[in-house]
């Protein structure tokens, strides 16, 4: 009786593990370029504009490195519709002084957004996102 048991709980739940049941949550990975060139470093997010599973309000994200993203399955998004906002920042050369609670004399080099608000604050982009892992490349143009 042992094995039977055995048999009837383990196997189906290791079929499962292996099968990837799945979290029901969406994933999305790909590439992010400016005028031609991978963005380095950034971020991307992605806020819930529809009804139901992506409610208005949900926003998560990723990193951009390398001109890449990834937002994975397990930590992903419900399925449904998103506005998308990409926003990245390069150094200006310019050191600024920093402000208090940093000790006097302390400076730090000046970033400056260089993503249109196209692209983020007044953004249209859009995706919509399936259970499971999607694929979305965007090319943005100055």
């Amino acid at each position: 009786m042992g094995s039977r048991v055995h048999f009837l709980f383990f196997y189906p739940l290791l079929f499962s593990f292996f099968l990837g049941c799945g979290n029901g949550l969406a994933g999305v990975a790909g590439r992010v370029t400016f005028n031609g060139q991978p963005v380095e470093e950034g971020e991307i997010r992605f806020v819930g504009s529809g009804s139901g599973a992506s409610s208005s309000g949900q926003v998560t994200g990723a990193a951009i490195l390398n001109g890449q993203y990834e937002l994975p399955p397990d930590k992903g998004a419900a399925p449904g519709s998103y506005r998308v906002e990409i926003r990245a920042e390069k150094k200006t050369g310019k050191k600024l002084p920093a402000i208090p609670p940093a000790p006097p004399g302390t400076m730090y080099e000046e970033t400056v957004s260089f993503i249109p608000a196209k692209y983020n604050d007044q953004s249209n982009l859009t995706l919509d996102l399936k259970a499971g892992r999607n694929t979305k490349d965007f090319e943005l143009t100055p």
